[in-house]
């Protein structure tokens, strides 16, 4: 009974690391993520943008219709 329980345990402590290891990856997949074909892909613009301001850590995309997004939010409009 002691042996199955040290089994058990052993792998619930392997488990458990192999999760944080996949949750660190995915943090660090959203790093490069590419809002730009996401945003096609929704369509909520058309094309590519024509512009990028970088403010900062900021990095806001301007479209030709004017929206100006910054990851998958949007910040404003330019006539």
């Amino acid at each position: 009974m002691k042996i199955l329980l040290t089994v058990a345990m052993v792998c619930a402590v392997i488990t458990a690391q192999a999760d944080d290891h996949r949750l660190h990856e995915q943090r660090e997949n959203r790093k490069s993520h590419n809002y730009i074909i996401e945003r096609q892909q929704a369509y909520q613009v058309q094309g590519v943008p024509t512009s990028r301001l970088i403010i900062g850590k900021r990095e806001i995309d301007i479209y030709p219709n004017g929206l100006m997004f910054e990851g998958n939010h949007v910040v404003g409009v330019r006539k």
